[in-house]
């Protein structure tokens, strides 16, 4: 079970901080850019805690409606983990995705410690973060990344003012946090956007503090007992969620004047009615010849043109016959030059041949001429002869665009466009129209309620709902009947599930690019996205065509809600159930009790994945079922699941993005405290790399060679990891080889780690002071139990509270030696179990001391 971090009602725009004021007053004077409005002025600061007062005609009647959204990423604050202290990454970046612009992933930053007293400590200092140049240097100029969104009407369809400004009110934008060295997830986080609502005002600013928080897997010994441990039994992993930091955030939104001088070419045709007809100048036949494409200026104009221009089929033909003479005419050329020089010096000779060869040649001029015109008409007659051929099909082609009529839709991923087209019976008898689709995602609408469903969404009233309206051929082609010179109207639904772009991807970070100005195209013209045609056939009897409908599909980006990431072994399938978040119930109401819970439905994008969500019965929770194959590690596979509430689809409520990335599978058996060993084999690609290994718990796994080492081309290298943990249980840690140069993702490995506490030899209870300044010394015995000399290494579970005075000794056999122990001071009372492990020269263990701690 999975819990979504943004739908667990955690901290998403804190405005309590961690940090001192003297930490505050170093990132304040840091020197991050200045926010100012159109006059030039300081934008307004609101407080992240203060409620805001939505009024929607305040912002559409805004004379303002160019909205410059500012994202200013600032500084980056460590929170300690379980007493390990705070392991601060060297360099970050970003990835995340604001409204329907496409997704981000930042440039890396560098985190740069602004506390140079060094009085502060670690885990209560920011840490700024500062743009890098390729070299490796901090760039010049001011600290932070500052990335800008400009949304104005010119960026906007005709009428999504109102959905932006709806997406400012109740969304979230969630940020995922990655280590830009190990390319290791650090966390997520998510920030409202409702601060970011003008209301009437020139600019306005919130400074955000927000908890980066990712999930941790591991195995929840409270519940490790009992019949729990029977053989055959699953141990249970829990699902925790840990704050591992706070990201200091500004975001900003200044508003501007609209731009009157506005392309026409950039921007859509104003909002046309859903009725489509094909009296309305839509059909894309303008008269003319067969062969010619008119200019809109000129309809019923058209210039003669040779088939060989138009045709290349005919082109190619006349041409294999142009080569030949113009073959021969060449080899003739060059005869008659290298002979020149002999004509001239036999002169006299050929001027007293002269009457023999004029008469010679006049009969080869006219061999010649006569040749020419047998081929000339042997061309009239190939031209005459395709002219022939392709008559009907031109004919019958002209003829189709006479009846065809075009029509543009534009659509996002999951939302269903609805429209309907008038079509005529032009005969006077009647017909049984058969409706022809050559695109599965373009249907008609047969059901009477889904018609009258959509039609009321739409407000397309003005036609009638028939009931019963057509029927269903074996191979599910509808039919419809139409009286002579009737007209009705069709009803059509294209909705799309799929997305265009690949779902394997490479983690890693990569260069902003961004559009600037209004002149670059709107979000719906992207490139990535190629534009649909769709063709409607309307036959009737004997398979004619009475009527033909073009549907040009232009998809559009779409809003993301949140996003989900996913960590599973290579080549397997992932299962997971996510809760959705629940609906108002009253306080005190018992389980099961009806409420006010719409039913859920779910579509994917990936047509191989397997969702699902099944209505359990009133009051109880609603889930989504999902299970994905996994590819090879260390692909990642993107998907998207829409959320609907109503059964028809019309529009999801929420669009989630999903990331799985496959990995290696190591599973490690263990004791906590004793070091275990073992190899994974790296397999070179087919170039050399500069590589290195990266942990998620560096405390815990430690890995050979430990820093940057080479890696051959197509070769196979080991890499020894040694892995020590802290305490007992399941978890996951992940493993990851990265390009140092290119910052690309090499291999990535999943380790399972299963310990086991060891046997517990001796048993100490000391009582210590709590708040104080200063630590306490202790000292316990051990007997080497051996009769040779043995050297023994000595570790703990808890080194921020317990610290040795040697971490090794070695004594002779049966002999006794002093552990000198020193406590750290605690500030807070309560008890602490630490754990003394005693390992010999292998680091196996050979005897754990429990020391029962009681700060009073």
């Amino acid at each position: 079970m999975h819990v979504p971090i943004v739908a667990m009602g955690t901290q998403t725009g804190s405005s309590s901080t961690v940090l001192t004021r003297a930490s505050l007053s170093r990132l304040h004077a840091a020197g991050f850019p200045e926010i100012l409005d159109c006059n030039k002025e300081p934008a307004e600061v609101v407080d992240p805690a203060d409620p805001v007062d939505f009024n929607p005609q305040r912002e559409e009647a805004d004379f303002l409606q160019s909205n410059e959204i500012i994202l200013q990423f600032l500084a980056f604050t460590g929170i300690p983990q379980d007493g390990m202290g705070t392991t601060w990454p060297k360099t970050m970046y970003f990835t995340f995705q604001f409204y329907r612009f496409p997704p981000v992933t930042t440039p890396r930053l560098q985190l740069v410690n602004m506390d140079q007293s060094g009085t502060a400590s670690s885990a209560a200092s920011s840490h700024t973060l500062f743009q890098i140049n390729k070299d490796g240097t901090l760039k010049s100029g001011s600290p932070g990344l500052q990335i800008k969104y400009m949304v104005d009407p010119g960026f906007l369809k005709p009428g999504e003012q109102c959905w932006f400004i709806r997406y400012i009110a109740d969304h979230n934008l969630q940020i995922d946090i990655w280590d830009g060295d190990s390319l290791l997830l650090i966390g997520s986080a998510a920030v409202k956007l409702k601060h970011l609502l003008r209301q009437g005002r020139t600019a306005v600013q919130v400074h955000h503090e927000l908890e980066v928080m990712t999930t941790e897997y591991e195995q929840d010994t409270t519940v490790m007992s009992g019949d729990v441990l029977r053989h055959g039994t699953v141990k249970p992993i829990g699902v925790y969620v840990v704050v591992k930091g706070r990201l200091h955030l500004s975001l900003a939104n200044v508003g501007h004047l609209c731009e009157q001088r506005l392309k026409k070419s950039n921007s859509l045709p104003p909002p046309r009615s859903r009725i489509v007809s094909s009296h309305d100048g839509t059909s894309s036949f303008h008269g003319g010849s067969l062969f010619s494409l008119n200019t809109p200026g000129a309809k019923n104009v058209s210039q003669a043109q040779k088939l060989a221009d138009v045709d290349s089929e005919l082109a190619a033909m006349l041409f294999s016959r142009l080569q030949e003479v113009s073959t021969a005419f060449q080899h003739t050329s060059r005869e008659a030059s290298a002979s020149r020089r002999r004509k001239l010096e036999r002169m006299m000779m050929v001027r007293q041949l002269e009457a023999q060869e004029d008469v010679s040649g006049r009969r080869a001029s006219l061999m010649g001429r006569r040749e020419e015109r047998i081929q000339h008409s042997r061309d009239l007659q190939i031209i005459d002869a395709y002219r022939e051929r392709i008559k009907a099909e031109s004919i019958s082609s002209m003829l189709r665009q006479a009846i065809t009529t075009n029509y543009t839709l534009y659509a996002t991923l999951g939302t269903a466009e609805f429209f309907e087209f008038a079509l005529r019976n032009p005969y006077n008898v009647q017909h049984t129209v058969t409706i022809e689709i050559d695109h599965p995602e373009l249907s008609v609408i047969v059901d009477s309620r889904e018609w009258r469903h959509f039609k009321e969404l739409t407000q397309t009233m003005t036609t009638p709902v028939e009931e019963d309206m057509f029927h269903l051929q074996d191979n599910l082609m509808p039919q419809v009947y139409l009286r002579p010179k009737e007209t009705i109207h069709i009803p059509f639904k294209y909705q799309t599930f799929s997305i265009d772009h690949a779902v394997m991807m490479q983690q890693g970070p990569i260069e902003l690019r961004f559009n600037k100005g209004t002149e670059a195209a709107p979000p719906w013209k992207s490139s990535a996205m190629l534009t649909k045609r769709i063709k409607i056939s309307f036959k009737a009897n004997g398979d004619k065509p009475i009527a033909i409908l073009s549907v040009n599909v232009e998809p559009q980006p779409h809003v993301v809600d949140q996003t989900f990431r996913f960590y599973h072994p290579e080549l397997t399938f992932l299962k997971k159930s996510i809760r959705l978040p629940p609906w108002y119930t009253l306080p005190g109401a018992p389980a099961g009790m009806p409420g006010g819970e719409p039913e859920m439905y779910v579509r994917c994008s990936d047509p191989n994945i397997i969702c699902e969500t099944k209505k359990m019965g009133p009051g109880e929770p609603q889930d989504v079922f999902l299970k994905v194959a996994g590819g090879p590690s260390p692909q990642i596979k993107k998907f998207f699941v829409a959320i609907y509430t109503d059964a028809w689809l019309a529009a999801p409520i929420q669009i989630w993005q999903f990331y799985l990335h496959s990995l290696q599978r190591v599973d490690v058996s263990c004791i906590t405290g004793q070091l275990t060993r073992l190899s994974l084999v790296l397999r070179g690609t087919q170039t050399i790399r500069k590589v290195r290994a990266y942990t998620s718990h560096t405390q815990e796994l430690k890995v050979d060679p430990k820093g940057v080492f080479i890696l051959p081309p197509n070769g196979v290298q080991d890499l020894h990891i040694g892995v020590r943990p802290q305490k007992a249980g399941s978890r996951f840690v992940y493993l990851n080889l990265v390009d140092v140069e290119y910052h690309q993702l090499v291999s990535s490995w999943l380790v399972c780690v299963s310990c086991r506490q060891p046997v517990i030899s001796k048993a100490f209870e000391i009582t210590l002071p709590s708040g104080g300044g200063k630590g306490s010394n202790k000292r316990i015995t051990y007997t080497n139990p051996y009769p040779s000399r043995r050297m023994y290494f000595l570790h703990t579970n808890r080194a921020d509270l317990l610290q040795f005075k040697e971490d090794s000794f070695e004594i002779g056999g049966g002999e006794t030696y002093t552990i000198g122990l020193r406590f750290a001071p605690s500030q807070s009372t309560g008890e602490e179990e630490i754990l003394i492990y005693i390992n010999d020269h292998e680091d196996k263990n050979e005897e754990t001391f429990c020391v029962k701690v009681a700060y009073q």
